[in-house]
C-alpha cells in the first residue's frame, strides 16, 4: 500500500530580513554613539551642580562661625599694629598667616590635629580647600570712615582641590584698597592652573548692644 505524499503545511512565517538587521543595528550604532558623546558634557554638568551645592553650604556654614564669633576676635584686633589701613587685609586669626580649612565631598570638616596638617586619610578624602579672607572694613556699600572697627567683610573661597596641591595666595603689595585680590587665591592660570573656585562675600557687624 503506497503512502500518500507528505504535503507540508502551507503558511506565513513571521522574520526580518538580513537588510532590515543592518538597518536597525546602524541605527542603534548611530544612536548610542550620539548618547556616549553626550556623557561626559553630562557628568561635567552633574558635578558643576554639586560643587555649587556643596560650596554654597560650606560657605554658609562658616559665614555662620562668623557672626559667632567674638567681633574683635574676628578682625584681630590684638594684633593689630595701628599703622595698616584700615583696608587692610588678612586671614584670621593671625595678620599675614594663611590657615586653610578643609572638607569632603559630602561637605563634611576634615578637624586637623594641629589645625595644619593632614592625616594620609584626610589627604585621601580631600575635596575642597577653603580660604578665608576679612578685611576690618568695607568701602561699600557704606561710607568707611563711619564704621571702622564695626563691620568687617568676610570673603569665603571653596576651591576644589581634591589632589590636594599646594596653591598659591596672592599677596598684592602695600595696604591699598584696590589690590582686591590681596590674600585670595590667584586665578592666574599659570600661578593655579586649572583651578576652579567658588567665592562668597559677606559683611559682618560688631554687636553694639
Amino acid at each position: 500500500m503506497r503512502r500518500p505524499p507528505f504535503t507540508p503545511i502551507q503558511g506565513k512565517t513571521a522574520a526580518f530580513t538580513l537588510v532590515e538587521v543592518a538597518i536597525a543595528v546602524g541605527i542603534l550604532a548611530v544612536a548610542l554613539v550620539a548618547l556616549l558623546g553626550l556623557m561626559p558634557a553630562g557628568m561635567t554638568n552633574f558635578r558643576k551642580a554639586m560643587d555649587t551645592s556643596t560650596t554654597a553650604q560650606i560657605a554658609q556654614r562658616i559665614l555662620l562661625d562668623m557672626q559667632q564669633a567674638d567681633f574683635d576676635q574676628l578682625i584681630d584686633t590684638a594684633h593689630a599694629t595701628g599703622q595698616e589701613s584700615p583696608y587692610y587685609t588678612f586671614t584670621a586669626p593671625t595678620r599675614g598667616s594663611t590657615q586653610f580649612r578643609y572638607f569632603d565631598e559630602q561637605g563634611g570638616e576634615l578637624i586637623t590635629s594641629d589645625g595644619i596638617t593632614l592625616s594620609p586619610a584626610q589627604k585621601t578624602a580631600l575635596v575642597y580647600q577653603v580660604n578665608v579672607r576679612i578685611m576690618p572694613t568695607a568701602s561699600e556699600p557704606v561710607n568707611a570712615n563711619a564704621i571702622i572697627g564695626a563691620v568687617a567683610l568676610v570673603t569665603v573661597q571653596v576651591a576644589r582641590n581634591p589632589s590636594n596641591r599646594t596653591l598659591t595666595v596672592s599677596r598684592g603689595s602695600g595696604s591699598d584698597p584696590t589690590v582686591s585680590n590681596r590674600n585670595l587665591f590667584s586665578t592666574d592660570p599659570k600661578v593655579n592652573p586649572g583651578l576652579q573656585v567658588f567665592t562668597y562675600s559677606a559683611l559682618i557687624g560688631k554687636n553694639q548692644g
